[in-house]
């Protein structure tokens, strides 16, 4: 009978914790850049990174394991320095994708390169972090805990209006507490495409449109697109009126230039087939966002 019980113990346990991820987080670390680098220590940095950022508590929502958001975190190391206390730089790719509702579809939600990227890690260093909170020893949990809470302000944003409100707080907390550091990417007026330039205009009120177009383009569009495709695409193509205006009124902000590089594939195999007039409306607003993405052209052409 022991045995039994311990063995129903494990089994209700193991399925409250696959149930209480919200993550399935992929982490890289391509050192090839780095010549005589260790290998097996970024082996094992990607595994205890990937087990923390699976396992941790990060809302108070319940996530089914088919809920569970695609959040990557590619680092490329440029240099790294045993002789400075294991200082390692280089840049970080964070791409982040959603199921659709009612299809096998994922949708991509968040796609941005952060180039003002440093850490310092050694072997055997702990690896911690502390909700809302900064540690200079800790700059690479920090830093990757930062952009988990700006994928989560999406993800709940594109299904409540506003509702990503929250982890956009904790995401501000951790810039305003890294304010203060020496490492790259958290100072204010350093660069326009900073962690502190991201969290600030995602938390500015003039800027508040661009989470309303997350819900209206994923709620109201996308998710619907299973029982009324037209529809789904009527309110995708909306939102495009919306990023008009707000490129007008806050030319080339960060959040606009996310949006649309993201979401450029998308748009493209949405339209394609559409009527020139349709191809020319999405071509106009994304060009006039992101005027130097690659192959742009093609939202206008079709197919």
């Amino acid at each position: 009978m022991k045995k039994v019980f311990l063995t129903l113990v494990s089994f209700v346990f193991g399925a409250m914790v696959s149930i209480a991820q919200e993550l399935n987080c992929s982490i890289t670390i391509n050192s090839d850049e780095v010549s005589g680098s260790n290998k097996d220590l970024y082996k094992d940095l990607e595994a205890s990174l990937a087990d923390f950022f699976n396992t941790h508590k990060w809302t108070d929502a319940v996530f089914q394991k088919e809920e569970r958001i695609d959040i990557t975190f590619s680092i490329y190391l440029e240099n790294t320095s045993e002789a400075n206390g294991g200082k390692q730089s280089g840049n970080l790719s964070v791409t982040a994708s959603r199921p659709v509702f009612n299809t096998s579809y994922t949708t991509p939600l968040f796609n941005f390169q952060d180039k003002n990227f440093d850490f310092t890690y050694n072997s055997g260093d702990r690896l911690d972090y502390s909700e809302g909170d900064y540690d200079a020893s800790q700059n690479l949990m920090a830093v990757l805990a930062f952009y988990v809470n700006i994928v989560l302000g999406l993800e709940f944003d594109s299904f409540s209006p506003l509702g990503g409100t929250p982890y956009f707080e904790k995401a501000e907390m951790i810039s305003a507490a890294a304010r203060s550091s020496e490492d790259a990417g958290w100072k204010a007026l350093a660069k326009d495409n900073n962690r502190y330039s991201l969290i600030s205009l995602y938390m500015d009120a003039n800027m508040s449109n661009i989470r309303n177009v997350y819900y209206e383009y994923h709620r109201l569009g996308l998710d619907v697109m299973a029982d009324d495709l037209n529809k789904g695409k009527a309110k995708i193509l909306e939102q495009m009126t919306y990023l008009r205006e707000m490129q007008r009124s806050k030319p080339f902000a960060l959040p606009l230039q996310i949006f649309v590089n993201t979401k450029f594939d998308e748009l493209y195999n949405l339209y394609r087939l559409d009527d020139q007039k349709v191809r020319d409306e999405v071509y106009s607003v994304v060009s006039a966002i992101a005027p130097d993405m690659k192959d742009i052209e093609k939202l206008q052409k079709g197919n």
